[in-house]
């Protein structure tokens, strides 16, 4: 373990309940800096369970937010489903280069499932961003933060695959065939790894320079 992140023991405000498939596990801050798309890591009782995860909440919050996906057969999410108020958990962190590199230029963010939670931390952390988010999940429930990124999103398009849901039903790279894009900006893509490839091909092809495409993968299996 590197010295430059110790493992921190911090207490657990809370593990909630946002969605049948999801919680959001609140942390004590304990004097920890960091910036809007930086990770930390998460450890279990065994040696290697560990798990990376970006943080949800703004730098100026007096806590860590970590949004998780439901893994029953998972190496730690059953563990952290155990955890409640009062309860420590281990830490270390935070790192990462998923970071708002302009904050004057509009930023796209295009996330499929969890992989919203850093759109989170940007919106909470750089007041005025001109923020346009495409959300990608099965069901209308996994649409996490809708209601807080709705109030700070100049544009937030949700895409839902399973059911038509605010006039539209389908995946992401469908719903940004054609959309407008705003000029000069800078695309974030975080979540499943097919949306991520799918996303960039279609950027590229209407003209974005890749050197404005920035990129989160969390896991292969494409939800959305």
């Amino acid at each position: 373990m590197s010295a430059e992140f110790p493992i921190r023991q911090v207490r657990v405000i809370h593990n909630r309940e946002v969605s049948p498939t999801a919680r959001e596990l609140r942390l004590e801050r304990a004097g920890m800096d960091f910036k809007a798309g930086e990770l930390v890591s998460l450890h279990g009782a065994g040696k290697f369970d560990s798990r990376d995860y970006s943080i949800a909440s703004g730098v100026g919050d007096d806590w860590i937010d970590v949004l998780y996906r439901l893994v029953p057969h998972g190496v730690l999410t059953p563990q952290l489903l155990q955890l409640r108020a009062g309860d420590t958990a281990s830490i270390h962190g935070p790192y990462g280069v998923f970071t708002v590199r302009d904050p004057a230029r509009p930023l796209v963010f295009i996330a499929t499932g969890t992989g919203i939670a850093p759109c989170r931390s940007f919106a909470r952390s750089h007041p005025g961003l001109r923020l346009h988010v495409l959300h990608g999940v099965a069901e209308p429930s996994d649409l996490f933060y809708r209601d807080e990124l709705e109030q700070v999103a100049e544009r937030y398009l949700p895409c839902c695959s399973r059911v038509a849901h605010d006039g539209f039903q389908g995946r992401v790279p469908v719903r940004l065939e054609g959309l407008d894009l705003p000029a000069d900006a800078h695309f974030y893509l975080c979540g499943a790894n097919e949306m991520i490839y799918e996303v960039t091909d279609l950027l590229e092809e209407r003209g974005v320079d890749r050197a404005d495409i920035f990129h989160e993968p969390y896991y292969y299996r494409d939800e959305a």
